[in-house]
Formats: C-alpha cells, sequence, structure tokens
C-alpha cells in the first residue's frame, strides 16, 4: 500500500512537471508585433465594395486643339516675296509672317492714288465754286454740285484705305499686301514657301496659329472596344520622350465616322499643355479606364504581397493583432486590386509596409 501511494504521487509529480514544461514553452511563443518605429512608418487601407474597372491600352498621336487655332488664308492672289517665319515657331500678336506681291493690292493702291487725285481736284474746284457763288458769279446750283462732287471723291480714297487696312499694305509697300499673325502663339502648320504662288480662291491656308496651352490626343479604338469608352471617362497618357511621367486628362468626343482604312474609331482626350511640353505629331500611348458593369471587393494593389505564385494581405487589427490572408484576384486596374469574397468589406489590411509584415509573420 505505501509503495502504491509512493508511485502515484510520482505520477502526479511527473505530470505537474510537465505541464509547467509545457505551459513554460508556450510562454516563450508571443504574438508577433510592430515595433513603434515600424508602427508608425504603416499606412492601413479598407476593403471596398467597388465597381470593377477595366483599361483600354490603346495607340494614338498628339495633335493641336483645332477649336483653338487660327488659320490664316490669302487675301489676294499673288507671289510670296519674303518669308519671315518657320514651323514651329513662336509669334506674337501683329508680327509680320510673310510679305506677297500682288497685282490685285497694286490695282487697288492705283485706285487709291486716282482717288486721292480726284480728291485734291474735287476740293480746288468745290473752293474756287464756293468763291464764285459767294461773289454772285456761279449759282448756288453749281456750289452744291461741286460740294457733292468733293464729298464723292472723299467717300472713294476713304473706301480705297479701308480695303488697303484689310490687305495690311499701304503706300509704303506699292506692289503687294504683309500677312500678320492675328494672335500670340506657334505656327503649327506652313503650307507656304518663299517664291511660291499663292490663290485668293484656292481655298487652301497659309498657316495656322495655336497656343498650345492645351491639346488633344487622339487615340484609336478598335471596333470591339467602342462600347467600352463613354465621354467622361478617365485617361492617362504616356511618352516615349518623358519615361516615368503621365498626362492625366478626360475622354471628351467620341468621333462617329470609322477610318475605312484602318478600320478604327478616333476618341479625344483633352490634356493641360501649360509647359508645352507636349508637341503636336507626338506618338502617345493612350489609357482609358472603363466600367465591367459587375461589382467586387478591391484594396489597393501596394498593399497585395505575392509570394510563391500567391497572392496574400495583412489583415491589421493592431499592431500586435494581424493576421495573413490569401486572397484570389481577378484583376488589377490602375491602383486597384478586384478580387471576390475572400474577405470582408470594412477590414483592415496594411498598405504601405506590408511587405515587411507579411515575412514578419510568415517567419513566426
Amino acid at each position: 500500500m505505501k509503495n502504491k501511494i509512493i508511485l502515484y504521487l510520482g505520477i502526479v509529480v511527473a505530470a505537474t512537471g510537465c505541464t509547467n514544461s509545457h505551459s513554460n514553452d508556450a510562454d516563450k511563443v508571443k504574438a508577433f508585433c510592430l515595433p513603434d518605429s515600424m508602427a508608425k512608418m504603416i499606412s492601413v487601407d479598407t476593403v471596398k465594395s467597388s465597381t470593377v474597372m477595366g483599361e483600354l491600352t490603346l495607340s494614338g498621336k498628339i495633335t493641336f486643339n483645332e477649336e483653338k487655332v487660327v488659320k490664316i488664308y490669302p487675301l489676294a492672289s499673288g507671289h510670296v516675296q519674303e518669308l519671315k517665319v518657320a514651323l514651329g515657331d513662336y509669334v506674337t500678336e501683329g508680327q509680320l509672317l510673310a510679305l506677297v506681291r500682288s497685282a490685285d493690292v497694286a490695282g487697288i493702291l492705283n485706285d487709291a492714288s486716282a482717288a486721292k487725285f480726284d480728291l485734291a481736284i474735287a476740293k480746288k474746284n468745290m473752293e474756287a465754286t464756293e468763291d464764285l457763288y459767294k461773289n454772285g458769279i456761279s449759282s448756288e446750283k453749281d456750289f452744291i454740285t461741286a460740294q457733292k462732287t468733293y464729298e464723292k471723291a472723299e467717300a472713294t480714297l476713304n473706301k480705297s484705305k479701308e480695303i488697303l487696312k484689310l490687305y495690311g499694305g499701304g503706300e509704303s509697300n506699292l506692289s503687294g499686301y504683309y500677312i500678320k499673325s492675328p494672335i500670340s502663339g506657334f505656327i503649327v502648320e506652313k503650307k507656304v514657301n518663299e517664291g511660291m504662288e499663292i490663290r485668293s480662291d484656292a481655298g487652301d491656308n497659309l498657316f495656322t496659329i495655336s497656343d498650345l496651352k492645351d491639346v488633344w490626343a487622339l487615340a484609336n479604338v478598335y471596333e470591339t472596344d467602342i462600347n467600352k469608352i463613354k465621354v467622361g471617362y478617365d485617361a492617362k497618357v504616356t511618352m516615349i520622350s518623358y519615361a516615368g511621367r503621365t498626362f492625366s486628362g478626360k475622354v471628351d468626343k467620341i468621333f462617329n465616322v470609322m477610318n475605312p482604312d484602318t478600320k478604327v474609331l478616333n476618341v479625344r482626350i483633352k490634356l493641360d499643355n501649360a509647359d508645352y511640353a507636349l508637341k503636336p505629331g507626338m506618338f502617345a500611348n493612350i489609357h482609358i479606364s472603363y466600367s465591367e458593369n459587375k461589382t467586387m471587393f478591391s484594396v489597393s494593389k501596394d498593399a497585395v504581397v505575392f509570394d510563391e505564385n500567391k497572392y496574400f494581405v495583412v489583415i491589421y487589427n493592431d499592431k500586435c493583432n494581424m493576421q495573413i490572408k490569401r486572397i484570389s484576384p481577378y484583376k488589377t486596374s490602375g491602383e486597384s486590386v478586384f478580387f471576390e469574397d475572400e474577405l470582408k468589406e470594412g477590414e483592415k489590411i496594411i498598405k504601405r509596409q506590408a511587405l515587411y509584415a507579411f515575412y514578419a509573420l510568415k517567419g513566426m
């Protein structure tokens, strides 16, 4: 009996010892906590329900805003005697662009010269008739007739002067007219060269001037993607000339006629160009976001960790209560990753420093 009691006590002591040993081991395994310095560096995102956005990547080009340009046409036929500007030059309002020798304007100048001569004669005749009328030699009718003749000659001369103003010519240029810029801006089109013969009835402009403070990006959209784009959609434009820089705008027009040769439809994006970085004719990559008409959960793409061919996020309750959660992304669009029901709406996840927290938890 005594031996049985001793054996029982030994088992109890051994069991107690094992229990304490396990308890001590459990105490050694503590939950991972973010250090205070790291806790200050993290940022938290929230799982939210969002409309799934797709993105079309299109090719296109930069062109000037045709609603903010001035096209300059020849006022009279003639010969381009001097050309003062080149394509791409910046010009100011009133700056001389070209000098044109013109028989038409020379004829108007001759008419003005003749009108000036006629006016001088009419004035002398009126003054002489007035003296005769005052001395009773000439009749009042003769004086009134001379006065009307003078007024008519004066009107004819004034008309010739006004016509010459329209042509930018004057008596200092007896054989042609000046072409001047009506606004300040850049020469974005030039269809004239020195020595060229021009016609006023040809219907083609000589210069196009634009201020280029805003420009258009014209994207080429294939028929299969037309229904994905609407006016007002956000667009991002990138250029090979400016690596790492993105120009933002919105779709402001969808053209209604397809190009019969390329089978594409043009979509227009208006872009701010205050620093004149965008040049007409540049090639552009255009990214347009569009709605897929479905709703899913989304998080910032910076919160998603890719490890061993799987995708994960770190759920954040507090700095000592975090959990790794695997997700199956449906797609990434812009700054968001869309997925189905792996998480709950409103759950907090680590966005900045997600990779640090993930590997710290994984290594426990």
